[in-house]
């Protein structure tokens, strides 16, 4: 008898599935659903006329019931994010853990080390995520402005007592920032992060601060029809947080009026002062999750060789008796 339980990638008869659940299920790319939400189609779709990515969506059926999950691998690298899992109301029942599941082993067969995925510990679809193997190694806590390019917004809190403006501070990226942004980053990012997730993936909308010859800040920016997305990286040493937080929201003024998210992880947990300060409001506390797909050698694994299993190994030269070492008399021996 047939296993009930089936999973295949997606193919052209399972666009009318994807069409149903598209606006049902779950995301678990938090910044994919604050700038874009979670298009499982428009993934599926755009995927071809994307360079680098690759939207890997699989099809299940579990018993009568059918799930669709989705994940982005970009450029080959040693991570997968989970994107979507749909209909909502199968994340909590048993067909999650086994997309989960069937999602993890695709995710391998691509080349991928890590499967992360973002969730808020009150969801469902946090203990069906523990429960297929995945381990919170992060924690962070997304931020709401909901209009910060408002003329109000803005002037209320760019008013400097000195000179009326901050000064300028931002400028974009370039090639000969990576460096230096990688250097930051591996000095605020704990170990354990840096091995499951690798440094910001530049796009060259991100904007770096500089003073005195050393990089203190970088944002890493996403902007999408829904929201702006920043994730921040500021080093201790940088002074006035709130001045450049503020700065940045005077370079990005536009006539998009769309909220802006900051997304503070664990470690850098002392920017929700600066954030409050300015009106920001929490919009959500999540765990980070990870799945390890692979592990590190940490010994050598030995082998056998078949050629020389049982067999003797033989000398390569000829034994010289150990008389032949003898002293001659009168050198340097006792008589």
């Amino acid at each position: 008898m047939a296993d009930a339980n089936t999973f295949r990638p997606l193919d052209w008869r399972d666009w009318p599935l994807l069409h149903r659940v598209r606006d049902t299920g779950l995301c678990f790319d938090s910044q994919l659903a604050h700038t874009s939400g979670p298009h499982a189609l428009q993934n599926a779709l755009l995927d071809v006329f994307i360079p680098g990515r690759s939207a890997l969506t699989v099809v299940g059926r579990i018993g009568r019931e059918s799930i669709v999950g989705q994940m982005l691998h970009y450029n080959s690298q040693p991570h997968a994010r989970l994107a979507f899992i749909g209909p909502a109301e199968a994340v909590a029942g048993p067909a999650c853990e086994a997309m989960l599941d069937a999602l993890a082993q695709t995710a391998g067969e691509h080349g991928a080390h890590n499967l992360i995925a973002e969730v808020d510990e009150d969801s469902p679809a946090f203990e069906c995520l523990r429960q297929a193997g995945f381990a919170i190694y992060a924690r962070q806590r997304i931020w709401r402005l909901a209009d910060p390019y408002s003329a109000e917004s803005v002037d209320q809190r760019s008013v400097h007592p000195d000179h009326g403006r901050v000064s300028p501070a931002w400028r974009n990226e370039t090639a000969a920032d990576e460096a230096p942004v990688r250097f930051l980053y591996v000095n605020l990012v704990p170990g354990l992060v840096q091995q499951v997730e690798p440094p910001p993936r530049r796009n060259g909308r991100g904007l770096v601060y500089w003073n005195g010859g050393d990089l203190l800040g970088y944002l890493d920016i996403e902007r999408g029809p829904l929201g702006d997305w920043v994730q921040p990286y500021f080093h201790p040493a940088a002074e006035e947080p709130d001045e450049l937080l503020i700065e940045f929201m005077i370079r990005s003024n536009s006539r998009r009026r769309v909220p802006l998210y900051v997304c503070v992880r664990s470690y850098h947990g002392w920017l929700t002062i600066p954030l409050e300060r300015l009106g920001f409001e929490m919009d959500s506390d999540q765990a980070v999750m990870v799945k390890r797909l692979a592990a590190s050698v940490r010994r050598p694994a030995l082998a056998a060789l078949p050629a020389l299993e049982g067999t003797r190994a033989e000398p390569t030269a000829p034994f010289i008796p150990m008389e032949e070492h003898t002293p001659a008399a009168g050198a340097g021996g006792t008589t």
